[in-house]
């Protein structure tokens, strides 16, 4: 499987949840045997946001991602260890029957500022035996995926004020699609893995259970800010340069 394929697995899994190393590479693995994959923010149709990310020197790989019978597309920009998409509800996207209620979830991560959602996803892999949670989660197989595998949702159904977290199977996990190093360390902006990840949360959002446990299992930082923002830290900061995107983009790059 390639990496775009592995992209548009991913994406089609945000839909349906309507959202879920080596110490230079990612965080260290948490107590539940997790690790950070990759991130994902759902920006507006045809994602004019990559500007953003252009103009700060990270190169958006070729192509684009579509989701058929999800209604999603998207576009990525790779590094080393992990990956960032830009993804949108898209009307020229199929949807299959039974999945409008993730398009409508997608659509309102995508207007954020009005409806309240949150527009970040944190997907996670395993690093070891599948272990429980301590806090309700549900899976999904849907036919564009592997046989025989699923993703893990740990975001609730009926949350709309969280990030989407969820895990995937290890055919889906950035490791198991591992990118051609020349082309993910390729950009202008010289930065190569996120070494950490802090997610800044609006003051009024109660972190629900599954955010405290990530939290605490060291799988990402938060903080308090007036919107919903992620920052990514690269190459543990070795610059000391920062690169604020919003309003364009609720992401802030630290290298």
């Amino acid at each position: 499987m390639n990496a775009s394929q592995a992209f548009a697995f991913l994406f089609a899994c945000a839909c349906v949840s309507g959202m879920a190393a080596e110490p230079s590479a990612t965080p260290s693995p948490s107590p539940a045997k997790l690790e950070f994959d990759h991130v994902w923010i759902v920006v507006s149709r045809d994602a004019p946001e990559r500007t953003a990310l252009e103009h700060a020197g990270l190169k958006i790989s070729p192509g684009l991602n579509r989701n058929d019978g999800q209604g999603t597309a998207s576009v990525a920009t790779e590094f080393l260890n992990s990956y960032l998409e830009l993804m949108w509800p898209d009307p020229t996207v199929s949807v299959a029957p039974g999945a409008e209620r993730g398009v409508e979830k997608f659509k309102n991560r995508m207007n954020w500022r009005t409806t309240g959602w949150c527009p970040i996803g944190i997907a996670l892999h395993r690093v070891g035996p599948s272990t429980l949670l301590p806090f309700p989660t549900w899976t999904i197989a849907p036919d564009w995926m592997p046989k025989g595998t699923a993703i893990e949702i740990l975001t609730a159904r009926d949350d709309t004020k969280s990030p989407s977290f969820f895990i995937e199977p290890a055919e889906l996990a950035v490791k198991a699609n591992s990118h051609d190093s020349r082309n993910a360390s390729d950009h202008p902006l010289g930065v190569q893995r996120i070494t950490d990840i802090r997610l800044v949360r609006p003051k009024e959002y109660q972190p629900v259970d599954a955010f405290k446990y990530l939290e605490q299992a060291g799988i990402f930082r938060s903080s308090e800010g007036t919107e919903w923002a992620v920052q990514l830290t690269f190459d543990a900061g070795r610059k000391g340069q920062t690169k604020d995107l919003r309003p364009d983009l609720p992401l802030v790059l630290h290298y």
